[in-house]
């Protein structure tokens, strides 16, 4: 077929972690971010009732996270998405509005995505290049996440971060989330 091994992420072993508060406590932290949303959408299992190349959980979470926040994708200073696969990633774009339907390779390839493009989608290099360690993934988006929002990013920091976003599903796109994090302190 048309996929290659290098285009899916390699199931892994691994582990995260990172701590919650609520926010009283975190705003009396030296380090802290906050969530300014968390979207959590359900889609069909039987891929027989959706079109799989639409990932409609996931458009309709980035919507209600993108609204709870009050933000617009523009506002983002950077995307940790799952990219399970390369196509994922692709239509994972065109879900959240980054790219029109059938477009999210073109943004790519014009380096929209890369580190100094237009919006900057996973500075870590994703699963593909960390591994998919199943349960620890979203926890590990989460914790990149916050890395980048305190500047302790390293070589993949993103300038002046102030609000990142994540996208982590489940199966097909069956179980799709949405967080925005920003920094607090």
């Amino acid at each position: 077929g048309p996929l290659k091994r290098t285009d899916c992420s390699l199931v892994s072993d691994g582990a995260a972690a990172i701590v919650l508060a609520d926010d009283e406590t975190s705003k009396q932290m030296r380090r802290a971010v906050t969530f300014r949303a968390n979207q959590h959408v359900q889609d069909f299992l039987p891929m027989s009732k959706r079109d799989i190349l639409l990932f409609e959980g996931c458009s309709e979470a980035w919507a209600r996270a993108l609204k709870q926040a009050g933000v617009t994708l523009n506002d983002l200073s950077f995307v940790e998405t799952h990219d399970c696969f390369t196509i994922a990633e692709l239509i994972e774009y065109e879900a959240m509005g980054l790219a029109k339907p059938g477009q999210g390779a073109k943004i790519a390839l014009e380096g929209q995505t890369q580190k100094d493009g237009r919006l900057p989608v996973n500075p870590s290099g994703g699963l593909k290049a960390k591994g998919h360690p199943i349960g620890a993934t979203g926890v590990s988006m989460h914790a990149l996440t916050a890395m980048q929002l305190m500047g302790e990013a390293g070589g993949i920091q993103i300038k002046d971060a102030t609000l990142g976003g994540i996208f982590n599903m489940g199966g097909a796109a069956v179980a799709n989330y949405v967080s925005i994090l920003e920094r607090i302190r």
